[in-house]
């Protein structure tokens, strides 16, 4: 689990140090630093992407990793000045790994790895057990092909493989079931994958009430852009800490309200931690109510409303009350719903 983040001079944030709990949303509108968040934690997590060659060196419970330089490190650091330094550090707890940090200059940088335990496994694989990234680029074809075995590097494109491949493996029942359970809330029952009539093709099926067969990428705009997430969610090892870039995309107001009850499904089937990135606030307002029912704890709920101040990112901490009430000072966006609200109240 990811309980700090500390960003410097990456991008439009020049400072921030965010304290994490069970779930988390970054609210605010587009260019207020929240995507920043998620790119920072895909550096700190899988830095081999994104510089030129990495030295390893292994002493007692610490890896020293040395760093090559950077592509584009003008474009990414604070204000384009090329002199500062670039740090993104995480504290983790109940893993492996108690503290992840980065640094990077222009010419090179440096990722210091302090473990609790020597790793038996090289730990760019125990990172990629616990750290998961899920962006927005999501879809389900009508018409899929391949199998996959692989259970850690799940992404939002080989969802449906994971999917294909697991659906008929006893091993993975009760992960099938979470993903059935949830279309069976719209009426798209026994969720499973049928042959084409074409060699190695595919197609994700489900069944209406009235017992017609409906491709799942014919059901729905939002509940076939849901499926990758769905499936990802259902899969990834237990205790993962889990990044989702907008899972409100491509989904009407009431059922992004309700994807908060699926997070809360998740949460307590598979112990996840989750860090969302979202504009939605309906969303926001489905977790709240929550909090509000006593199905999940104040202290269990983080939201960071992120704005823009001449030119710099804001990460503003908002207060959950137990009765499920916020307090702090509300995103741009979120102002803009009130104030046209009360406009139609005045009309």
């Amino acid at each position: 689990m990811l309980t700090k983040l500390i960003i410097e001079n990456y991008k439009s944030i020049e400072r921030a140090e965010l304290d994490f709990s069970k779930i988390n949303l970054l609210i605010g509108p587009n260019g207020s630093g929240k995507s920043s968040v998620l790119e920072s934690a895909e550096i700190m997590g899988f830095t081999k992407k994104y510089v030129s060659s990495i030295a390893t060196h292994v002493s007692n419970n610490r890896i020293i990793e040395k760093l090559g330089s950077m592509a584009f490190f003008g474009n990414l650091v604070y204000n384009h000045e090329t002199n500062r330094e670039i740090l993104i550090s995480g504290e983790f707890k109940n893993s492996l790994i108690s503290t992840i940090e980065v640094k990077l200059t222009r010419e090179q940088g440096e990722r210091k790895i302090n473990t609790l335990a020597s790793l038996r496994s090289s730990i760019d694989v125990e990172i990629s057990r616990i750290f998961h990234i899920l962006k927005a680029n999501r879809r389900i074809e009508r018409r899929l092909h391949g199998v996959t075995g692989n259970t850690y590097n799940i992404d939002t494109t080989n969802a449906h493989q994971l999917f294909y491949y697991a659906c008929y493996r006893t091993e993975f029942k009760e992960n099938i079931q979470m993903i059935r359970e949830f279309y069976s809330r719209y009426g798209l029952h026994d969720v499973r994958w049928v042959p084409t009539e074409r060699p190695n093709e595919y197609e994700i099926i489900a069944t209406t009430p009235e017992g017609v067969d409906v491709n799942l990428a014919d059901a729905g705009a939002g509940l076939a852009a849901l499926f990758p997430i769905v499936v990802a969610l259902s899969f990834y090892p237990e205790g993962s800490t889990v990044f989702i870039e907008h899972p409100e995309m491509h989904l009407h107001p009431k059922l992004q309200y309700e994807l908060a009850e699926f997070l809360l499904m998740v949460l307590e089937k598979r112990n996840y931690q989750l860090i969302i990135e979202t504009h939605s606030e309906h969303l926001l307002y489905g977790l709240l109510n929550a909090v509000a029912q006593k199905r999940l704890e104040p202290e269990e709920l983080t939201v960071y409303s992120t704005r823009k101040e001449r030119g710099k990112s804001v990460f503003e901490k908002m207060i959950v009350h137990e009765d499920g009430s916020l307090e702090g000072n509300l995103s741009d966006f979120l102002e803009a719903d009130i104030d046209a609200f009360l406009d139609w109240l005045k009309a």
